[in-house]
């Protein structure tokens, strides 16, 4: 997968956790012996940040045999990436490799299993996530969700129109941002307008505007699934988005009620992947 962080974000990883040298393994006069490092999975797992394990691994002085591509479903006890060097250079990179593969192993398996679970119900839903990530951690996590089958729901505020309340602020409300729908599609002829409301009241006045996407905001879902199934059979070229509060637990409720998008944030959060590395000599 071509999704990667940069070097120097690499390289940043590697002084985070070693500003200056391994001072264990420099005590113990070990660092010149060469030696082996393998990780494996613990449990059935899709598989995420190999490419970046790899490079911490280059980095630091050793090199890679083996390695699967992110993205890959791996079954417990199966090889995910492979490396020699010196004692030094497998020390230094083992826990920074370990961390990138856990953590977005985790989001990815996360991410793959919502997926398929909402997919199971409704084939031609869409899953995306949002960005309530960790600071400084979108890119691996934007990765972490592809791996695993999702997509961003925005990658930023650069590049997609999306509206909430907060904006009306400063627009005179709904009624005042819906006078300029005409003028935004207009000026904005490469992106889809996209408005979040929280009412059916408002639902209904914004796709009678011509907005290309509606997110639905925290309805219940009886309210949503039946507010889904008016708004095709008027607008049938308009997008619906169902968001807050979708997990795993309850994920095919709202694959379910006729929307075309999923959006969450709760595929970010949960217990990272568990994998084992097996250094010897």
């Amino acid at each position: 997968m071509r999704i990667c962080l940069s070097d120097k974000a690499i390289t940043n990883l590697i002084a985070e956790d070693v500003p200056y040298f391994d001072l264990t393994t420099l005590g113990l006069g070990i660092g010149k012996e060469q030696g082996k490092i393998e990780f494996y999975t613990r449990h059935p797992m899709t598989v995420c940040a190999t490419e970046e394990a790899v490079r911490v691994m280059q980095q630091c002085g050793a090199t890679a045999h083996f390695s699967v591509e992110s993205g890959t479903h791996l079954e417990a006890d199966q090889l995910i990436l492979a490396a020699t060097g010196s004692a030094e250079s497998l020390h230094i990179a083992w826990r920074i490799a370990l961390n990138l593969l856990e953590y977005t192993s985790g989001i990815a398996t996360r991410t793959d299993e919502f997926v398929k679970a909402a997919k199971t119900v409704n084939p031609a839903i869409s899953v995306v996530t949002t960005r309530k990530v960790f600071p400084g951690t979108r890119a691996l996590m934007m990765k972490a969700i592809v791996a695993g089958g999702a997509l961003p729901h925005r990658l930023g505020l650069s590049e997609s129109i999306l509206i909430f309340k907060q904006h009306l602020v400063y627009m005179g409300g709904l009624s005042g941002l819906l006078e300029q729908i005409t003028s935004l599609k207009q000026r904005f002829q490469e992106h889809k307008i996209c408005i979040e409301v929280e009412t059916v009241e408002d639902a209904l006045v914004v796709a009678a505007s011509g907005v290309d996407i509606i997110q639905l905001d925290k309805m219940p879902l009886g309210t949503l699934k039946e507010l889904a199934q008016n708004l095709k059979q008027r607008y049938p070229d308009i997008k619906l988005a169902a968001a807050g509060g979708i997990t795993l637990n309850n994920v095919q409720e709202y694959a379910a009620t006729g929307v075309d998008l999923l959006v969450t944030s709760s595929l970010y959060f949960g217990k990272p992947a568990d994998i084992a590395a097996k250094m010897s000599s």
